[in-house]
């Protein structure tokens, strides 16, 4: 078996900024917070509680007057998705204070809707009606914005003419670009605003290439994250032999067979160390499932052959 990391995967910008302010916050020794999952990578987010970091519901923050002793000074990670502004001041009046971590395209994203929303504009978010970034977004039109999920919906929903379309970060381009064309026809007066990531676009055409010259994919990160499973799609696209995992424990060994070129990525929101720990268990359990023999390690891929068996002499 050999087994590469694609070279171009890492992180997005926004996941390593917000992996780096809430390491800054926690280098101090003391507890932060943060409302919902500061990323959507499940493994890192421990490795972030064991240093100090506590997941909290907005739900909670209702009860300010009870709180404000237990949160008084305290800092509280804004997610790389963004918040609800009402989440972020409900925080604010339990004592808390904001270390604001959210991706500058979804602040873009923000201060493009506050904008149109001043000017009299209405607001269509392309993307799922749950996901933390749209509920931001929805929660700054003041009710004056909707949310469309395929272009089905784009079809039958009704629209004001006076529109502006914009989409969840990371959302499919594709899923975009078709419900784009259907509001398009549809609207006289609809303005348009690709906000869809540029490190995702990339990406996409990144794995796409590296997955075409592996017998197996293997994509690591949070199975609830819309990236993750985005880059998981396009990959299989390409690559049938393709699976979406956390981590070393999601591996089924029935998925390889002898010889393979096996390749790892990650999505948006997985650190290095989760692909390469991945791919040491590969490596290790490839050891010891595979024939006793010579080792031989160049340029960071393991490469094992039987060792032929001298005679002996009479």
């Amino acid at each position: 078996m050999i087994v590469t990391i694609e070279p171009k995967a890492r992180p997005c910008p926004g996941v390593e900024r917000a992996i780096s302010m809430a390491e800054d916050a926690l280098r101090h020794g003391e507890t932060v917070y943060s409302i919902g999952e500061l990323i959507h990578n499940t493994r890192e987010i421990e490795r972030l509680e064991k240093l100090g970091l506590v997941q909290i519901q907005n739900q909670v923050l209702d009860q300010a007057e009870k709180l404000r002793k237990k949160y008084a000074g305290s800092d509280f990670l804004v997610r790389a998705h963004g918040e609800r502004q009402s989440v972020i001041d409900q925080a604010r009046e339990c004592g808390l204070n904001p270390i604001n971590a959210t991706c500058q395209i979804v602040r873009h994203s923000q201060d493009m809707v506050e904008q149109h929303i001043r000017d009299g504009w209405r607001i269509i978010i392309v993307g799922k009606k749950e996901h933390p970034e749209v509920l931001g977004l929805l929660d700054r039109t003041n009710g004056n914005g909707s949310v469309v999920s395929s272009p089905d919906e784009a079809s039958e929903q009704e629209f004001e003419e006076r529109s502006l379309l914009l989409a969840q970060s990371t959302v499919d381009p594709e899923l975009f670009s078709s419900v784009r064309r259907t509001l398009s026809k549809r609207l006289s007066d609809l303005k348009i605003m690709d906000t869809t990531c540029r490190f995702i676009r990339t990406r996409q055409k990144d794995i796409t290439e590296f997955s075409q010259g592996q017998d197996l994919m293997l994509i690591v990160g949070g199975k609830h994250s819309s990236n993750c499973r985005l880059l998981y799609e396009t990959a299989r696209k390409v690559n049938p032999r393709s699976y979406h995992i956390e981590g070393p424990k999601d591996i089924d060994w029935s998925w390889f067979q002898e010889g393979d070129c096996v390749g790892i990525s990650g999505g948006a929101s997985t650190p290095r160390w989760q692909m390469e720990e991945v791919k040491n268990y590969l490596e290790n359990r490839s050891q010891e499932k595979g024939p006793k023999g010579l080792k031989n390690r160049k340029g960071g891929i393991f490469t094992w052959w039987m060792k032929r068996k001298t005679p002996k002499t009479k």
